[in-house]
């Protein structure tokens, strides 16, 4: 003997069934399976059988079938408001159960009330107005009155048969339009277990509504649930981006170039050729902060000028609103981002690039150092990801080397800032690929593959300047020794580029305490003493296999590679003095310890 029991429509039906089986072989999970499957079914005719004509409860069952699919593909396809969703849930409400008119109100559980911003006018359920003619949005009232109010509180459902009869029926509503309220079926929607709507549907068409009517619309009501909450979060998305814009238009305003700027240099006499300028050797920090964005116009200017179709004035416009852009750091300031752009600007001044890159290649690679590092905040990405900051939330890799270039690209797309706007748009597409890759290049996490894959190519003898992939590698190893040109700069420009470093770093390691966490040695002032040993392994270990292999693809770059090893024996002559200071010291430490 089994009993099964059937919901439908929230009403239980026990029907007994009996009968053996009888089995050659022991009962599988199987043929338990089987004979579940039967009594269910067995279950659903003896259900059928009391209730009337199979065909008729399928019908009946199909028609809703088909109405609530109807419902999920009006609603979910179109939600571009939540006034829409109100109006299409308002709609199929009064067509589920025919009623005469609908309402929906919302549920405002912060201030305890219900209200609507849009209402049925009664023609036919196809025309809603907004309650927007008086200058009111909405009506609102507490959940502690009315039909609707109690709905909401209660969660429970109410379906009134004589409205007058009802002493929570507010009967100033008809008085003021003229309608007659006689039934009103009015039903919660849920979401996540909580009420955050009721729909009230008054006068169905005949009769009374039914329990059929509640039964059909708590099945309606899970579609409006979901349909509300999307919409309430597509409102909230849209609002976000309104504000969005908002920012972002008062961002652009106070981070571009002013145009009292732009005036002085249009004035100014921006030469064709600075022959000083010619030589990684150039000492860029006795320079103006005037020189700065004329030299870097120069300098473009020196490159391109023959080569390639720009404005003058957007050129301007562009080199000053990316010094504005830098952030004034310790170190990754406009300075080292003009070192850096100046560091490529004689790289590519030598025949051996001309050679290799194309114009657009090294229009590309002299943008990317000029702007490699916008908006830098003077912390490394292992701090933005181990801080959790908002821009490790947006990339997973080489978190400040996207950001620098969307920087980038947002200062292109400013008016009047567009210096590649006489590309053709397959041009442009390829120059910002370009500019993209050359950036990232400077993520020294992805130096050390790309230094092995070109030394093997190079080391082979399969160097080829037409093969894509070879230049590639190439633009991003230079991007990497134009980052890294201080540690190629003469003695002098080395010490005093250093002590800024350092000052950033320890800066970033300050901050790691601050929160917790023990800095790296690089960037603990407490070990500041061991700053030469740190600068021997940094330039053997990185800076001079750079150089190296950028000498043997342009060997008018030697001089790079030359000057980085005199400054690496320079640091190990520190370093040893350091370390012979410090045993010195212990040996002081250990006399003074055998007296005590």
């Amino acid at each position: 003997m089994r009993e099964i029991i059937l919901l439908n429509n929230k009403i239980e039906y026990h029907i007994i069934i009996t009968g053996e089986i009888h089995f050659n072989s022991p009962v599988s999970e199987r043929d338990k399976q089987i004979i579940n499957v039967i009594c269910t079914w067995a279950g659903v005719a003896g259900q059928l059988e009391r209730t009337g004509s199979s065909s008729e409860v399928f019908a009946k069952q199909r028609r809703l079938n088909s109405f609530l699919l109807d419902v999920a593909k009006s609603i979910f396809q179109d939600i571009v408001s939540m006034d829409t969703v109100i109006i299409k849930v308002m709609n199929f409400a009064a067509k589920l159960v025919e009623a005469d008119r609908a309402s929906l109100f919302l549920v405002d559980s912060k201030n305890h009330e219900l209200y609507a911003r849009i209402f049925d006018v009664g023609k036919g359920g196809e025309e809603f107005e907004k309650i927007s003619k008086d200058g009111h949005k909405e009506i609102r009232f507490s959940m502690d009155r009315g039909i609707a109010g109690h709905v909401a509180s209660t969660g429970e459902g109410l379906n009134i048969e004589d409205a007058y009869e009802d002493n929570r029926f507010n009967p100033e509503i008809d008085s003021k339009t003229g309608y007659t309220t006689k039934t009103i079926l009015c039903m919660p929607i849920f979401i996540r277990g909580n009420v955050i709507g009721v729909v009230q549907m008054v006068n169905k068409h005949e009769g009374v509504f039914t329990k059929s009517d509640e039964d059909s619309f708590e099945m309606f009501a899970v579609y409006c649930g979901l349909a509300l909450h999307h919409a309430k979060l597509y409102d909230k998305i849209r609002r976000s981006e309104q504000k969005y814009r908002v920012a972002l238009e008062v961002l652009a305003y106070h981070s571009v170039c002013n145009k009292d700027e732009v005036a002085k240099l249009q004035k100014m006499e921006i030469k064709d050729r600075v022959e000083e300028l010619e030589t990684f050797d150039f000492n860029y920090l006795r320079m103006s902060e005037l020189e700065k964005p004329l030299y870097a116009i120069a300098m473009f200017k020196t490159l391109f000028q023959d080569q390639f179709r720009y404005d003058r004035d957007e050129l301007i416009r562009f080199v000053l609103t990316v010094r504005k852009n830098y952030r004034r750091v310790a170190y990754h300031n406009w300075a080292h981002g003009w070192s850096v752009a100046h560091a490529m600007f004689v790289l590519l001044m030598h025949h051996t690039s001309q050679d290799i890159f194309t114009t657009h290649e090294a229009l590309a690679l002299y943008v990317s150092c000029l702007c490699h590092d916008l908006d830098h905040r003077g912390k490394n990405n292992a701090y933005m990801k181990s801080m959790m900051t908002p821009l490790a939330s947006i990339y997973t890799t080489s978190v400040m080397e996207h950001h620098h270039f969307n920087q980038t690209v947002t200062i292109l797309q400013q008016d009047g800032h567009n210096i590649l706007k006489s590309m053709t748009s397959a041009e442009y597409k390829q120059a910002l690929s370009l500019i993209k890759h050359c950036i990232l290049a400077t993520d020294l996490a992805l130096f050390f593959s790309n230094k092995a894959e070109l030394n093997k190519i190079v080391d082979a003898g399969h160097y080829n300047i037409m093969d894509e992939h070879h230049r590639r590698l190439t633009q991003a190893v230079l991007m990497t020794g134009c980052d890294l040109i201080a540690s190629a700069k003469p003695w002098y420009i080395q010490t005093e580029t250093v002590k800024v470093i350092f000052e950033e770093f320890y800066e970033q390691g300050d901050a790691e305490r601050l929160n917790g966490r023990d800095p790296i040695p690089m960037m603990d002032r407490n070990k500041a003493h061991e700053l030469p040993q740190m600068q021997v392994g940094f330039m053997r270990g990185i800076c001079l296999p750079c150089y190296e292999l950028i000498a043997k693809v342009i060997p008018e770059a030697a001089f790079l590679r030359d000057q980085c090893e005199y400054n690496a024996k320079k640091w190990e002559e520190l370093a040893a003095e350091q370390d012979e200071l410090n045993k010195q010291n212990s040996n002081d430490a250990s006399a003074d310890g055998e007296k005590t």
